[in-house]
Formats: C-alpha cells, sequence, structure tokens
C-alpha cells in the first residue's frame, strides 16, 4: 500500500471503517422451453444436482458430505436479485453486512468466522485481496450461471483463505442458438441501471458475453454517488479430441462518494474512491484415457484502489490520497484418476504468486493436494483429503479433510465433515500504516480454524420439497488482533485471540400447486472469545460474543414462477448483535445494535410475446426495504430506507 496524506484524519478514517472486524430450484421457466398449453415440467431432483466447488471433480449432490448450498441463474431471476449480495442473503449460515449506502463496504461472515474467512472464486480463481479481504458492493448477478457456496473449512483443495466457506461464481456457458437479454431500469434515490447479455453456440464453439451499467445518488443529502461498469465474457473450444480450452473474464470498475466519516458523520462533500478489478482465466481440460482426466488452469488477478480526499475548506484543507495495487497470479495442475468404479483419485499441484506493486512486497506459495472419493453401494460415500502449503513468508502449514455422506433411503441422507482452513495474513497486516506510526508485523503466522458439522437432508422422492438441517463448530485459533495499546516501537497486530462458534442451520421449501413455491431459513449462532490475550484495547472481549455477529438470522419467502411470469417476496429477520461504535475523537464503545425485518420483493410481467420466437417484452418491478424499517449493520452508518424500481426487460 501507498499512502500519501497531507491530513491523517481524512485517511486515518478510511483505515478504520475498512479494517476487518474481525434453495430451492424452481420449475424451468425458461420460454424457449415451454408454451402456454405446456404443463410445468417435474422439478429435477436435488440428489441429482452436479457440483464440483466441494470436490473440484462433478459430483451429484447424494455424494457430497459438506453441507452445500447451489443457486441458479433461474433462483437469481425470481428473487430479481441484481447483486451477488442479495443472493447470499439467502443462504443459511451466512450474515450480510452493508457500511450504509448503495456501493459502501460490503462483507460477509459465514458461521461465526471473521469477514475474511471466505474463499471468494470466479470460475476458480481466487478474487480475495491478499489475506482473504473482500468487497462485495461492485459483484452483479450479470451473466451468472450458478453460484456454489461450500461451508465449513476448504484448505485442503484451495490452500490459504478458505477458512470458513468457499463461494465459487460460475460464469454462463453458451448453448443451442443465440439468444439474450436486455434490461433497463430506473427508481429511487434517482437510480439507473442498464445490463444486458448473449450467448449461444456454434459447432465446437460455446460464448458468453455480460454487461452491467448502473449509477444512484444514494441516500445521504450529498456526496453519495455511486456508478459501477461490469464486463464479462466466457467461451469453450472443444478440440478434435475429448479436449477442451475454456477462458472467462470479468472487469469491474466502480466510483463512490462517501460523506461520512469512521464514526459515520455526515462531514465531507468530497471524499471518494475509485475502484478497478479484472480476473482472467484459461484451462485446458483432457480425457487421455477412460480412467484419467488432467486440468491445467492459469489465472490472473488484478486490483486498484485509491481513495481521495479533496481539498474544500471546509472540512479538508489538504488534498490527499490512499492507494493500494494488488495483483495475483494463480497456476494449478490437476490430475483425476478413476481407480476403479468406487474410487476416484484427485491429486494436483498449485502455485501461487501475491504481490503488492504499491509497496513492492511479494510473496508466493506452491501447495500440493491429494483426495480420494470412495463409494459403497451407491449408499456410502466417503471423501478425504490432505494438503501441504510452502510460504515463503510464514511457515509451512499442512490441513486435511474427511466428510462422508450416507443414504438411509432414496430421500433421507445424513452427512457430516470436519478439517480445518487457515488465512495467510495480509499486506496492510504484515507492513502497517507508517504514516500513522501503525507498526506491521513480519512475524505473524496464519489464521486457523478447525470446523466440523453434522447433517441431515430429506427430499420428496419428486423433488417438490426438502428439508435440511446442519450443527456446526468452529474453533479458532491465532486470530489477528490490533491495537493502538502497544508499547512504541512495537507491532500494532499481534497472533494472540482464540474464539468458539457453534451453532445450527435450517433450510427448507415446499412447492404447491400452480407452481407456487414457499421456503425458509434460519440460522442459530453462538459466538464466545475464549482467550483475548493481555494486550489491552482490541476488539475481542474475553467470554463476549464476536463482532456483527446475529444469534438469529432468518428468511421467509413466497414466490411464482411459470414461463416468463415471476414473482418473489422476502421476509429476512436479523437478531441483536455486539459492535463497536467510533467517535470523532478516534474514541470508541463497544454496543448491541437492536434487531431488525425488512421486506424485498421482485415481479416480471411478459407483456409482449414475439410471432413464432420465445422471447418477449416484459416489465420489471423490484421493492427493497419496502416497508421502510429503520435499521443499522454496522454502528454508525444508517441502511437504506425504502427503494422501488421499474423497468422493461427484453429476451430473445
Amino acid at each position: 500500500m501507498k499512502i500519501r496524506c497531507a491530513t491523517h484524519f481524512a485517511c486515518l478514517s478510511v483505515l478504520l471503517v475498512t479494517l476487518p472486524i474481525t434453495r430451492a430450484q424452481a420449475p424451468d421457466s425458461n420460454p424457449q422451453e415451454q408454451t402456454q398449453t405446456q404443463e410445468p415440467q417435474e422439478i429435477p431432483h436435488r440428489y441429482d444436482e452436479i457440483t464440483v466447488t466441494a470436490t473440484r471433480t462433478p459430483t451429484a449432490g447424494r455424494e457430497i458430505g459438506q453441507a452445500l448450498t447451489v443457486i441458479s441463474s433461474e433462483d437469481m431471476e425470481i428473487q430479481g436479485a441484481r447483486d451477488i449480495l442479495q443472493v447470499l442473503e439467502t443462504v443459511p449460515g451466512l450474515n450480510v453486512v452493508r457500511t450504509g449506502s448503495f456501493g459502501s463496504t460490503a462483507s460477509v461472515f459465514v458461521r461465526g468466522g471473521e469477514s475474511d474467512f471466505n474463499l471468494i472464486l470466479i470460475d476458480g480463481v481466487q478474487v480475495n485481496q491478499p489475506g482473504g479481504g473482500f468487497d462485495f458492493a461492485d459483484l452483479t448477478t450479470t451473466n451468472v450461471e450458478r453460484i456454489e457456496i461450500v461451508r465449513g473449512p476448504s484448505s485442503v483443495l484451495y490452500g490459504a483463505d478458505a477458512t470458513a466457506s468457499v463461494i465459487n461464481i460460475i460464469t454462463r456457458k453458451g448453448e443451442d442458438q443465440l439468444s439474450g437479454n436486455a434490461k433497463i431500469e430506473g427508481g429511487s434515490f434517482d437510480s439507473y441501471l442498464f445490463r444486458g447479455a448473449l450467448n449461444g453456440e456454434w459447432d465446437w464453439f460455446q460464448y458468453s458475453l455480460g454487461t452491467h451499467y448502473s449509477d444512484s445518488d444514494g441516500f445521504y443529502d450529498f456526496n453519495n454517488q455511486y456508478d459501477k461498469i461490469e464486463l464479462s465474457a466466457s467461451t469453450v473450444f472443444h478440440l478434435p479430441s475429448e479436449a477442451s480450452i475454456t477462458a472467462t473474464a470479468r472487469y469491474f470498475n466502480s466510483e463512490h462518494h462517501f460523506p461520512t466519516d469512521s464514526a459515520g458523520q455526515i462531514v465531507d462533500p468530497n471524499d471518494f474512491r475509485q475502484t478497478n478489478e479484472s480476473v482472467y482465466s484459461i484451462s485446458y481440460e483432457d480425457r487421455l484415457t477412460d480412467r484419467y482426466t488432467t486440468r491445467l488452469q492459469y489465472g490472473f488477478y488484478r486490483r486498484d484502489f485509491e481513495s481521495y480526499t479533496v481539498e474544500d475548506g471546509v472540512v479538508d484543507f489538504f488534498n490527499s490520497t490512499f492507494e493500494i495495487a494488488e495483483n495475483r497470479n494463480y497456476l494449478d495442475w490437476q490430475n483425476n484418476i478413476q481407480l476403479n468404479a468406487g474410487n476416484l483419485l484427485t491429486a494436483g499441484a498449485s502455485f501461487e504468486r501475491e504481490q503488492s506493486e504499491t509497496e513492492d512486497l511479494g510473496r508466493r506459495s506452491v501447495g500440493f493436494y491429494l483426495q480420494d472419493q470412495f463409494s459403497w453401494g451407491d449408499r456410502l460415500f466417503l471423501t478425504a483429503g490432505g494438503r501441504y502449503d510452502h510460504n515463503n513468508r510464514f511457515r509451512s502449514f499442512v490441513t486435511g479433510s474427511i466428510s462422508a455422506a450416507y443414504m438411509l433411503t432414496d430421500q433421507l441422507k445424513v452427512r457430516s465433515s470436519t478439517g480445518n482452513g487457515f488465512r495467510a495474513p495480509s499486506f496492510s497486516e504484515i507492513i502497517g500504516f507508517p504514516d500513522f506510526e501503525i507498526l506491521g508485523n513480519p512475524s505473524l503466522h496464519p489464521e486457523k480454524n478447525l470446523g466440523a458439522d453434522f447433517g441431515l437432508d430429506y427430499f420428496f422422492r419428486s423433488g417438490r420439497g426438502g428439508v435440511s438441517a446442519t450443527l456446526f463448530f468452529n474453533r479458532f485459533s491465532d486470530l489477528i488482533e490490533f491495537t493502538f495499546l502497544v508499547p512504541a516501537g512495537t507491532p500494532n497486530y499481534l497472533n494472540i485471540e482464540k474464539a468458539q462458534a457453534q451453532g445450527l442451520e435450517l433450510d427448507g421449501f415446499l412447492t404447491l400447486p400452480e407452481n407456487l413455491q414457499m421456503g425458509l431459513h434460519y440460522t442459530f449462532t453462538d459466538t464466545e472469545v475464549s482467550d483475548a490475550g493481555t494486550t489491552p484495547g482490541g476488539s475481542f472481549a474475553e467470554g463476549e460474543p464476536l463482532l456483527r455477529r446475529p444469534r438469529h438470522v432468518a428468511g421467509l419467502y413466497a414466490q411464482f414462477a411459470r414461463q416468463r411470469y415471476r414473482f418473489r417476496i422476502d421476509f429476512r429477520f436479523k437478531g441483536e448483535r455486539h459492535d463497536v461504535q467510533f467517535f470523532p475523537d478516534f474514541s470508541s464503545a463497544r454496543v448491541v445494535l437492536p434487531s431488525y425485518w425488512r421486506t424485498d420483493f421482485g415481479v416480471t410481467l411478459p407483456l409482449l410475446r414475439f410471432a413464432d420466437s420465445p422471447g418477449d417484452v416484459a416489465i420489471v418491478f423490484r421493492g427493497e426495504n419496502i416497508f421502510n424499517r429503520d435499521f443499522t449493520e454496522i454502528a454508525g452508518f444508517p441502511s437504506v430506507g425504502r427503494s422501488l424500481f421499474a423497468g422493461l426487460e427484453v429476451a430473445f
């Protein structure tokens, strides 16, 4: 990181706010596959659904012992979700936190873990900042085929940062003839949106393209504009043999103006930040024999972040700039060997280089992983694996995991998993912020988690309903604490804390006649700091809950989907949670934020169907927090009130 500040207050405000404090599948509604006279198709059974994130190989749901949620593009369209965060709010075990208005910093806490304990992948390429941090504010659902969320440690397959979960966002692959859609929308706070997508298949070539542009004035009285652009593309080349080459790309650009300081006070007319992010991937996959496939993937991720304070003679009397420029190169070689009908061996090696260009600091990591998947009689499935990671800036790390799934009947599955994961220290924790006399600690160890869960899944034989229940346990150690209260000349970041989290996740849905579906999710999370160390002044208080982790989070929805007619309403509840309130004099106090509930909805109504074509023109409505509830996600920062949007969508 590079800091050029003439006013310490402006840049330290940014620092304090950004410091880490630490479905149901709908009936097929594709107009290309249905007509007005057809009966709705039967819902595919959830156990037959193929996923890749939990095991890195195409695996049916019945064989997976970990807690897994898959959200399809149809689910997102019915919900009316335009941002990934809106989708993640429907997943049990996840707590979504936003810092105020549109474009503000947004984080996800999973099963009581820190917000930087989640590995975020786009088409298999990690997009976290070095050290696990990730801001979800700019990530949209445009051109996304599916999202797979694996809860629990997954460092065996993915290395650092897969400490509490893996969230894999998969870009759409083109199929069949050319198709696409375009949407234009406007609404509250002078907000506008345009998004579009094209996809198709031609002989040996599949392709998809997506674009998104949106802007808003925000809900503060001044200096709260937010605009963003997202571009995406995916191509698959099928070679004459059984080989293929896949290339994907995503680019994000955003500018967010914020009038608030670190305490949430509306004081500044000229603070804003710009973010540019890009992620690229190319992979080669080949089935060399009936028993052996190999895959080589290269990925690149880059993030440029700049926060500006402009001299205004009101609050800021000097210009200042806070800069971060980071990139990651990633190479992975994966080999799958089918030893026999019930035994699949996966072995691979990965290389990763993370670099901070602004501070000329980098680190390299090499990992070797091995996983074996066993099955007996199509009833019992066992997956076990291990990994060794060597990093040139901290000691080597060994991870292991084991999971099991047993089908008691064709509809009832019991499952269990256990494993460990780790998070590598971030560059800011290593370097610190010398301009503010905040010293980093090059001797930091990775943060650790030992996790386990036990679950039960039941789905109707028809696939029209089901329920899942999961007990989870996490034990966090070597947590990195930040404190000002250390002797002069000693690091402000220390590995001193231990904490624990345990709880219950419930998820269920029921599809009624006439394509009406209802569903719910609930998460109970109990957290406690078991060891806060001996250094005072940090955010961990021994015997107290972890910050920003509510004990109760729940959601209830009802939806209708047939052809292009869609309706969904979501009721969301979040219970009390502890937080830290910062004040303008840089003092702070621990507070308890009150519980709240809010209601969102989305509607799509076809207006005109094209002759001899599955395409149509539809009107869309969306509403967020429609009863205008007052609530606060982060102490000092109010959340968006009632927001209503309307627009047109053309599908062809």
